[in-house]
């Protein structure tokens, strides 16, 4: 079955299990580091995640390793700077659980609650429920595959998925997106980014169509395919009345990609430019972001449109407005 495939892989964690037993918790503590963009996290965070989940799927009664796994999990939730949950809390609040008939460790369930403030709204060590591997579903399995990182055992859990689709919806592509983004396979969406923007063009509606236009054109810049994405881009200006979203996020999005992709060209288009440069001038000052401001500003220079110099002094101002001293 599925499943056997990534029990066998948690089940790996029985050498890990027996090392912090033996006293080896190196790998399991909290370990602060500082992450340029998040912050403060914890270098062990899914190494300890990873031995609570072969705990719980292993059925290993070990009250004093569950109750140190608890409280370095603590440790992580009150002070990582993307604050959050967890499911490494939720599951080991589930197994520490099975030992407090009498309420003793409620003061560690009360820690938990009031460590961060994702843990004060959402965190309740009543509904962390125990869960039996043999009764998930595939697609069960394949998140537990991506939240422990066994990216391995998630590809094999998604083609094993993939051949029992019956009906491609565009939920079921929106989930093969999902899975090929956390896998690398980025490359191997666009058709299905194709397949929704069809849907969204028989559907009429512009908001849905311009969001789809922008997925497949995305796709293609992640991918460095940058002609294919102003393919997606011109058939997108050419078909498109874009009168119903110009004052919102979207459609700065759609500015945002042609500049990147007026960057990105061995020839720069200077078409491109001169349609996106009268929308950029146009938008209300209110609407401006950094991101689209440094974009803008490169294909103004790509361009060579004078332009840029006058951009360059609007986003001096925005940062000193927004009071923001770097980017």
């Amino acid at each position: 079955m599925y499943f056997d495939v990534l029990k066998n892989k948690i089940f790996e964690q029985a050498e890990v299990y027996d090392k912090v037993k033996n006293g080896e918790r190196s790998s399991v503590v909290w370990k602060a580091f500082h992450d340029t963009e998040w912050g403060i996290r914890d270098f062990n965070y899914l190494n300890r995640n990873r031995l609570a989940h072969y705990i719980s799927y292993a059925r290993i009664d070990d009250e004093e390793m569950i109750k140190f796994l608890f409280t370095e999990e603590l440790q992580d939730r009150k002070n990582n700077s993307f604050q959050g949950i967890g499911e490494s809390l939720r599951i080991l609040t589930s197994l520490l659980q099975n030992y407090n008939e009498s309420g003793k460790y409620n003061y560690l369930f009360n820690e938990a609650k009031n460590a961060n403030f994702d843990c004060a709204c959402g965190y309740d060590p009543n509904e962390c429920e125990d869960t039996c591997l043999e009764q998930m579903d595939v697609l069960d399995c394949i998140y537990l595959a991506m939240e422990l990182q066994y990216l391995d055992v998630a590809e094999t859990l998604v083609e094993e998925w993939k051949s029992g689709v019956v009906d491609w919806t565009d939920a079921e592509r929106k989930k093969l997106i999902q899975f090929y983004d956390y896998l690398g396979k980025n490359n191997e969406n666009a058709i299905q980014y194709k397949a929704l923007l069809d849907t969204a063009i028989a559907s009429g509606k512009c908001f849905d169509i311009v969001s789809a236009y922008n997925d497949i054109i995305n796709c293609y810049i992640k991918e460095k395919q940058y002609e294919l994405g102003y393919f997606y881009l011109k058939e997108m200006i050419a078909t498109v009345d874009f009168k119903e979203i110009l004052q919102i996020r979207l459609f700065a999005s759609v500015l945002e990609e042609s500049f990147e992709i007026i960057c990105a060209l061995d020839t720069p288009p200077f078409d491109l430019w001169k349609w996106a440069k009268k929308y950029l001038l146009n938008m209300e000052k209110q609407k401006m972001f950094g991101n689209l401001y440094k974009k803008a500003i490169a294909a103004a220079k790509r361009c060579g449109d004078p332009i840029a110099t006058e951009l360059e002094n609007e986003y001096i101002t925005w940062k000193n407005t927004m009071g923001i001293t770097r980017c």
